[in-house]
C-alpha cells in the first residue's frame, strides 16, 4: 500500500515541500501519492501505509482546513503511522526574534495536534518557506517594525526536507514494538494487513 502525503498550502510553497518528501520517500520506500487536502476522500485513508499530513502556517497555527480534517478524521489518522510537518518563515523575522519565533510555533503547533488526537505523532517537523513581498500582513508585519524589520525570500532549505524523509523511511522500515518487520515486510499487524 503507498504511503499517503498530504498538504494544505495556500501559496504552493508546502505542496512543493510535499512533493519533495515524496520523492525522497518514494526513492526508498515506494509507493507514495501526494494529495492536497481537497483533493482527497477522506474514506480512503485505510488504504495506505502511513499518513503524512503537512500545513503552511499562518498566524503561528496551521491553515484551518489542515486543523479541520484533523479533526474530521482523527480515528482514521490514528489507525496508521502518523507523521506531521509544517511550513513557516521564522527567518523571515527579525533576527532578534527568530530562535523564538520557531520555538513558539513548534510548541503551538505540537500541542494543537496532541490535544486533537489525544496522542503523539511518530513525527514532526518544521520547515521554512517562502515568503513573498505581498504575503506579509498582521502579526508578522507588526512584530518586524517593532524589532528591525522583516526579510522576505526563501528559506527553504531542502537538505532539511530530504534529511526529515530519511528520519520517516527509518522509523517505518523499522519494526514495531513487539512485532515483526517494518512496512516493508508482511508481518507487522496494522500496516500490511
Amino acid at each position: 500500500m503507498p504511503i499517503l502525503i498530504l498538504y494544505a498550502s495556500e501559496h504552493g510553497t508546502t505542496a512543493e515541500i510535499a512533493e519533495r518528501l515524496s520523492s525522497r520517500i518514494a526513492s526508498q520506500l515506494p509507493p507514495t501519492e501526494v494529495h492536497a487536502l481537497s483533493d482527497i476522500d477522506p474514506t480512503t485513508l485505510p488504504n495506505y501505509t502511513a499518513i503524512i499530513l503537512g500545513s503552511a502556517i499562518h498566524g503561528a497555527a496551521w491553515l484551518p482546513k489542515a486543523t479541520n480534517f484533523l479533526t474530521a478524521n482523527k480515528n482514521a489518522l490514528l489507525q496508521k503511522p502518523l507523521f506531521v510537518f509544517s511550513v513557516g518563515a521564522p527567518d523571515a523575522m527579525p533576527k532578534l526574534l527568530r530562535g523564538w519565533w520557531k520555538r513558539m510555533e513548534e510548541r503551538k503547533i505540537k500541542e494543537k495536534v496532541e490535544k486533537v488526537l489525544g496522542t503523539k505523532v511518530k513525527g514532526e517537523a518544521l520547515f521554512g518557506g517562502k515568503l513573498d513581498e505581498g504575503e506579509v500582513g498582521g502579526c508578522v508585519s507588526c512584530c518586524c517594525g517593532m524589532f528591525g524589520g522583516r526579510t522576505v525570500g526563501d528559506f527553504r532549505k531542502w537538505e532539511e526536507v530530504e534529511a526529515w524523509a530519511d528520519e520517516v523511511v527509518g522509523v517505518l522500515k523499522k519494526p514495531a514494538e513487539g512485532e515483526g518487520e517494518g512496512v516493508e515486510g508482511e508481518s507487522q499487524r496494522g500496516l500490511a494487513d
